[in-house]
């Protein structure tokens, strides 16, 4: 029994804390995007696939997001990845992953807007290139488990 009150414990305050675990993941059409991490600032980290053989990841940032599992709305962020090394030129400035400080060339605004609003929730994301209006859309379906809506 104690171990059951500690096991709950432990639940009910992670839950409390709105960090995402890493606990809600999406399939897309580049492959899977997943919620990584919610930031002190209200900025809620997503990942998404460089490449089909690539083993790196481009984030995006939303502020606002953090924390927020119902109504959920329209979101306003920036993606960034570290770039190519086959001589794609990236933006003229560079931007600052707010977590770990570093830079890249390689960045854009995005828009998330949820279809869904309550976890678990699809969304369609508007990417676009440097400060360029985004334009480029993909859409994230929430992978849940099996009998688990």
């Amino acid at each position: 029994m104690q171990k059951l009150l500690t096991l709950g414990a432990a639940m009910a305050a992670m839950a409390l804390s709105g960090t995402a675990f890493a606990d809600e993941v999406w399939s897309t059409e580049i492959g899977d995007v997943v919620y990584e991490t919610d930031l002190e600032n209200g900025q809620a980290v997503l990942s998404y696939p460089l490449g089909e053989d690539s083993e790196w990841r481009g984030r995006a940032f939303f502020p606002g997001l953090a924390g927020q599992y119902e109504g959920r709305t329209s979101y306003d962020g920036f993606w960034m990845d570290p770039g190519s090394d086959d001589g794609e030129s990236g933006c003229m400035t560079e931007m600052r992953d707010p977590e770990t400080g570093n830079t890249s060339d390689h960045w854009g605004r995005v828009k998330l807007v949820f279809v869904d609003q309550d976890f678990p929730g699809t969304w369609v994301a508007l990417r676009g290139q440097c400060f360029a209006e985004p334009d480029d859309m993909l859409v994230g379906r929430p992978v849940v488990a099996d009998g688990v809506e």
